[in-house]
């Protein structure tokens, strides 16, 4: 089976989130107290997730059985069975990469392919 994403959705997006830093407590310190005087402002957590589009195609690809989703931390997820992504084969038990890997991964096996192929 072959797949296709435009090159642009192979990226991550930031994500910003604002939180209390003390998350409602009532039982705070004297220090935490003063704190939250001092520096009124929330906590922020910035970070990252894969574009929704690579999201969306990532989702399809485990419904349909080719990859194994693994949720718990980056770059974990494996090939099930064969099919092609951007005119490149993934076979199974291959890694299949986040966003952002994958497009460095999509570069890396066409420039090895016509090196191999010369």
């Amino acid at each position: 089976m072959d797949f296709y994403i435009d090159k642009a959705y192979l990226t991550d997006i930031m994500v910003r989130t604002e939180y209390p830093r003390y998350d409602d407590r009532t039982d705070l310190t004297a220090e935490e107290l003063i704190s939250i005087i001092k520096h009124p402002r929330p906590s922020v957590s910035i970070g990252s997730k894969d574009h929704p589009e690579f999201t969306q195609l990532r989702e399809q690809l485990e419904r349909d059985g080719y990859i194994l989703v693994e949720r718990g931390w980056w770059n974990g997820d494996r090939v099930l069975k064969t099919f092609r992504l951007n005119d490149v084969e993934f076979k199974k038990h291959n890694q299949f990469p986040c966003a952002a890997a994958m497009k460095h991964h999509l570069e890396f096996q066409r420039k090895y392919k016509q090196k191999k192929g010369a």
